[in-house]
């Protein structure tokens, strides 16, 4: 299996989690997982970073270098 290939199955993984902080974000939802609170501010620092990373993986996977 090549980079490209494992890049985008990533990219796929990180676009699943930008959507749903991004669903959590919207909806207001706040919960509590292993010991950390997932609240307004943590979901929104979520769908940030997952963001750039999904940024950063599609341009590697899709790019025609």
């Amino acid at each position: 299996m090549q980079g490209k290939e494992v890049a985008k199955f990533f990219a796929g993984f990180a676009a699943n989690q930008v959507l749903t902080h991004g669903a959590f974000v919207a909806a207001g939802v706040q919960f509590s997982l292993f010991g950390i609170t997932y609240d307004q501010r943590l979901n929104t620092i979520a769908v940030v970073i997952w963001g750039i990373i999904l940024l950063l993986l599609a341009y590697y996977a899709w790019s025609k270098r």
